[in-house]
């Protein structure tokens, strides 16, 4: 990295840094409306980025007008024990490291009601190991979704995960009935995130997403 790309990236993270601080500033004045679901459902979408769906709280660290919680997603103490009914988070888990998960899956639990719902999507490792192989082992075709964008300093990915793992990862934080989710297949499914996406190269199209479902 040479001094001037070193200089940007600081200089970036020190702007993301005060963004952040203004924008929970300004939610001490102006909070955005909750979703009114007409079946009272408490349902949170973490790491939700620019995505605004009507029945969900949002929670992300970059602030914008339409984030309820400017607020770390390993964290959710603004939420009581037993009180959520989903929770969805698409390609955030890989941001902590291994070692962390555990811990953030047990948080995740802890506020979800019993029989409620924890959705994730995480980049699928068996899914990027193909689609290496695939590729003549180019490495330019794993590299985003195995690395991250690394743009900016919560853009790095620190674990992978295949169906096996990350349903023996919830197995073990107390969730059970772990299975596949389909996106696209209702309203609380439907989302323009990574969870559906997939990566072209050559003419070819490969899915890259682990999406599992474990219920409380």
């Amino acid at each position: 990295m040479t001094f001037r790309d070193k200089y940007r990236a600081i200089w970036h993270d020190a702007k993301l840094e005060i963004s952040i601080a203004l924008g929970k500033f300004a939610r001490l004045f102006h909070k955005h409306s909750k979703p009114n679901n007409v079946d009272g459902s408490i349902n949170l979408h973490l790491g939700c980025g620019s995505i605004d769906h009507p029945a969900f709280i949002n929670i992300d660290g970059i602030p914008a007008p339409h984030i309820h919680y400017i607020r770390r997603i390993d964290k959710l103490s603004p939420f009581r024990d037993d009180s959520v009914d989903l929770i969805y988070a698409c390609h955030c888990l890989e941001h902590f490291s291994h070692g962390q998960v555990h811990k953030i899956l047990k948080e995740w639990h802890r506020v979800l009601k019993t029989g409620g719902v924890l959705r994730l999507s995480v980049p699928d490792f068996n899914l990027l190991t193909d689609l290496y192989l695939a590729t003549d082992r180019n490495i330019d075709s794993v590299l985003m979704s195995t690395m991250g964008g690394q743009d900016y300093k919560y853009n790095f990915h620190k674990t992978i995960f295949n169906e096996a793992s990350l349903s023996s990862l919830l197995i073990n934080a107390g969730f059970t009935k772990v299975q596949n989710w389909l996106p696209g297949s209702s309203e609380l499914t439907t989302f323009d995130d990574w969870s559906g996406r997939v990566l072209v190269f050559e003419d070819q199209t490969f899915p890259v997403s682990l999406n599992l479902e474990a219920v409380k």
